[in-house]
């Protein structure tokens, strides 16, 4: 199992991989928030409508809400990309910064 599965499924629990677990869920939300959510507003947006894909009055009433869940969703789907190299730079970061002021737990 690798270091990021086994902390994805809560078989790690050393201060470190608590710290990494919160790190990635931080980072599926950003993206979700900052890179899909604008994107589904977008294509909401637009004004290229089909028949295909519109789920009527439910859908324009609760619209804002389903595009949330469905960038949320997105952000945690992502494997590879955008979404594993913010985490690698943060991370990266967060160790340096722990090493150079002398952290142990992370």
């Amino acid at each position: 199992m690798s270091e990021l599965n086994a902390i994805n499924a809560g078989t790690m629990h050393s201060p470190r991989d608590r710290a990494l677990g919160r790190l990635r869920e931080t980072v599926d939300q950003v993206l979700g928030s900052v890179f899909y959510g604008p994107l589904l507003r977008g294509v909401r947006s637009s004004s290229l409508k089909g028949s295909v894909g519109h789920g009527g009055r439910g859908e324009d009433i609760f619209q804002a809400q389903l595009d949330q869940i469905f960038a949320e969703r997105a952000g945690q789907a992502g494997s590879g990309g955008l979404g594993d190299t913010l985490y690698d730079r943060f991370a990266r970061a967060a160790a340096a910064h722990a090493e150079a002021n002398n952290h142990v737990t992370f």
